[in-house]
């Protein structure tokens, strides 16, 4: 109850205070089509949200440059959050009240998306919807909030039951858990629970870490624990920055289990942040790591949306910059994280194409359910009639080497209650 009341109050603040906070893309024409994206873009999500944001815009752009003179152009609202649910939930009010947004569009996280929901639910009946957020939580696929969201991407349920189902066909069975503190390392938590227990095993051991890890943050203590059960292999579910940090100290304290990593942590953007802990590569961070993405190999020449990905990022390059600017140190050559944005962007495309009046919120679920099986250019069709509303039950398993994702293994995720 009181959580409901702190929502309730915040909601009816913004409602009085409508103040800024979005930044809108220069240059659109009155007549766009507006969505609202809020993400953290500073704090440990900063790399995820500017790649997010610039595959979707990559995609967003190339559309707008290709649409004829009678055509609506897409225009996308961008606001920060800091990773943090207050701002999340002052940035969805505003973006459905005072913006007038058409959609929500990838919103990153699971602690700031389970917040939001309950902020669809109040404005179901102005037709407000989220499509796509970034997070693999169960309250989006379920009721009551399934009728107000839709997802590309598998659930965490599914990402954890690949990464299990590996380790035990590898003959594992002593796997223990390192989780953040919160409502995404809870929803890792129950997945992790919930594979063992099909295959009747348990965790042997289990740590936590706080939302707000860095790389700099001392994961010592998290691997003592850990190294105490012995394990073959730890499921490792956080943002990239804490889970660079607890990779490079389990290395530090000779614990050489397999880590399995759940897509949130970026993939490359992880990748890349180990590579910058490990210069002389002395520890070998990247050995037995083996990480789960929610889309295909974004270099896969023979999948036409991952060649278009990386020519509209070529395209988009530089412009148009997400709040607090381009990471400096970030590269501009691609990766998953961006890819998923990419695909959002090009799944939503297809979604306002097939709506009469793609200025009324109230076509957006009929217009959902018409595109029926849709070919978005990654080997596989898509659809977001099912009951989770989700147009993808596949996991992507990866190995690294140089600083890339190397697949290893695609699993169609089936997840049994």
């Amino acid at each position: 109850m009181a959580g409901m009341l702190r929502l309730a109050w915040r909601v009816a603040l913004v409602l009085l205070l409508l103040t800024g906070g979005s930044a809108a893309l220069a240059g659109t024409p009155a007549n766009s089509i507006r969505l609202g994206m809020t993400a953290g873009f500073s704090g440990p999500t900063k790399a995820l949200a500017i790649e997010l944001y610039r595959g979707a815009m990559a995609c967003f752009d190339q559309h707008n440059r290709q649409i004829g003179p009678d055509d609506r152009p897409v225009e996308l609202l961008v606001a920060n959050d800091d990773y943090e649910p207050g701002p999340a939930i002052e940035n969805t009010v505003r973006f459905l009240t005072r913006d007038k947004v058409l959609a929500l569009f990838s919103q990153l996280g699971t602690p700031t998306v389970s917040r939001v929901l309950p902020v669809l639910r109040a404005y179901a009946d102005q037709g407000a919807r989220l499509f796509f957020p970034v997070t693999g939580l169960e309250a989006s696929r379920m009721p009551p909030y399934v009728r107000y969201t839709y997802n590309l991407r598998a659930s965490y349920r599914q990402e954890i039951e690949a990464l299990v189902d590996h380790f035990t066909s590898q003959g594992m069975t002593r796997i223990a858990i390192c989780h953040q503190a919160d409502a995404f390392g809870r929803s890792g938590w129950d997945g992790a629970h919930r594979a063992l227990s099909r295959r009747g095993l348990s965790l042997c051991g289990e740590a936590t870490f706080a939302r707000t890890a860095t790389v700099a943050g001392d994961m010592l203590p998290q691997a003592k624990v850990l190294a105490a059960c012995n394990p073959q292999a730890i499921l490792l579910v956080g943002a990239g920055p804490a889970c660079t940090a607890i990779i490079r100290d389990l290395r530090r304290a000779g614990l050489t289990a397999t880590v399995g990593v759940v897509s949130f942590a970026g993939g490359d953007i992880l990748l890349r942040q180990l590579a910058a802990v490990d210069g002389s590569r002395d520890l070998g961070l990247e050995r037995n790591l083996v990480l789960s993405q929610v889309t295909p190999d974004w270099r896969d020449d023979t999948l036409p949306a991952a060649r278009d990905y990386r020519q509209a990022l070529a395209a988009f390059g530089s412009r148009l910059p997400p709040p607090g600017g381009w990471d400096p140190e970030a590269t501009r050559e691609g990766s998953a994280v961006g890819f998923e944005g990419y695909l959002n962007a090009r799944l939503l495309l297809a979604v306002l194409a097939a709506m009469p009046d793609p200025g009324d919120r109230t076509g957006l679920d009929q217009a959902a359910a018409a595109i029926g099986q849709i070919d978005i250019g990654i080997g596989r069709p898509v659809s977001l009639t099912g009951l989770t509303h989700q147009a993808l039950d596949v996991v992507y398993l990866s190995t690294a080497a140089e600083s890339r994702l190397l697949p290893l293994r695609i699993t169609m995720a089936t997840v049994e209650d």
